[in-house]
């Protein structure tokens, strides 16, 4: 049996801050612009249209430093 938020859904908090590159890809730099290290975060079915993985991948490049990268892989 699922959770009633798994069939429903559930916005998280905030805005977005990265962008879209010219590459179709969802990108939200990382505080360590020496590295040569990156995080490539895959979607659920919902994809980039989806504000949550977007805000999940912001979250990863202020803690870790990383710049990182969701693929449209759906677009």
């Amino acid at each position: 049996m699922s959770c009633p938020n798994c069939t429903a859904g559930e916005l998280l908090p905030g805005e977005p801050s990265g962008s879209i590159s010219t590459l179709g890809a969802y990108f939200s730099p990382g505080s360590n612009p020496s590295t040569k290290s990156a995080i490539v975060l895959l979607t659920d079915v919902f994809g980039l249209p989806l504000k949550n993985c977007k805000i999940i991948a912001d979250h990863l490049a202020r803690e870790t430093g990383y710049d990182v990268w969701i693929p449209d892989y759906f677009g």
